[in-house]
């Protein structure tokens, strides 16, 4: 019986877990239309390598080239430093 329960629950919890980048996905494009909603001066996105300032009504003006702030290869193992919680929690 308790085998059956873990089982189940196992299930479950795979269940749960396939929803996971649908819902991130949803949540973030959700919080993408409220920024456009509230925002007079419009959002900061990225298209195609340009960063773009999409104003409430649609229109689309490319601000500058968006540059990757370091290339990395494919399979390349990068470490990434721990930043302080101070400055973290502080803001800048």
């Amino acid at each position: 019986m308790a085998k059956q329960l873990e089982n189940s629950v196992e299930s479950d919890m795979d269940a749960l877990e396939q929803d996971v980048p649908r819902l991130a996905s949803e949540a973030i494009y959700s919080a993408y239309l409220r920024a456009l909603q509230v925002s007079e001066q419009g959002v900061l996105r990225t298209d195609d390598g340009n960063l773009v300032r999409v104003s409430p009504d649609g229109v689309k003006t490319i601000v500058a080239r968006a540059k990757p702030r370091r290339r990395v290869q494919v399979g390349e193992v990068i470490s990434v430093r721990k930043v302080k919680e101070r400055s973290a929690a502080g803001g800048a």
